[in-house]
């Protein structure tokens, strides 16, 4: 049960969710029709920026000895880490304008950084778990699109949220958090991908 815990924890990492939610539009949305080459190269960089660069930086301070470890789980051995993807997410935003993406995907970039900061000053009191907020973000964002496109996704939705199932089922079994803070993550996440999608669109009208 616990190897099975640890799978899960590590396929829906929080490094990965921007990814994921990048990867999914491409598939689900008029983005498709972008040529394969362009999407390679937006999501080689989205990963880079949210994903390879982070975990080099836990790494090298798991390699300095500078009091970090792969799996962050004390509150105190966050802040870094998280700033790092903050700084992360705000340059995919960057990028992904620049490439002449959809503002909405930019906004929900942004709310990621959002969301992230929030979980950074909620971290010095309580901890929240990144999973989570990383699966509640990529529903929201799922949702978000849904709503401004006038779709229904339902096997999507279905989907994403029996996952956030599993994994939050996962942590509980790793004992990495309780029911509150998987619940709260996956609120935070939520919320602030969805509404940063909708303010985008509907008030940027672009």
């Amino acid at each position: 049960m616990k190897t099975m815990a640890n799978i899960l924890s590590g396929l829906f990492h929080p490094l990965l969710m921007a990814t994921y939610g990048m990867g999914l539009a491409f598939m689900s949305t008029y983005l498709v029709i972008y040529p394969l080459p362009l999407k390679l190269w937006i999501l080689s960089g989205v990963f880079l920026m949210t994903a390879a660069l982070p975990a080099l930086f836990i790494y090298l301070m798991f390699q300095l000895k500078a009091d970090a470890d792969w799996s962050l789980d004390q509150r105190r051995r966050r802040t870094l880490p998280y700033l790092v993807y903050i700084g992360g997410s705000v340059a995919s935003a960057l990028f992904l304008y620049k490439m002449l993406m959809p503002f909405w995907i930019s906004a929900m970039f942004l709310g990621v950084a959002i969301a992230m900061l929030l979980a950074l000053c909620i971290n010095f009191f309580w901890k929240i778990s990144a999973h989570m907020i990383g699966l509640g973000g990529l529903l929201g964002g799922m949702m978000g699109v849904a709503r401004m496109y006038f779709m229904n996704p339902y096997i999507g939705f279905m989907i994403v949220l029996l996952v956030g199932g599993l994994v939050g089922s996962a942590r509980l079994i790793l004992q990495k958090h309780t029911c509150g803070q998987l619940l709260a993550g996956y609120g935070l996440g939520f919320i602030s991908i969805y509404i940063s999608s909708l303010l985008s669109y509907f008030y940027f009208f672009i």
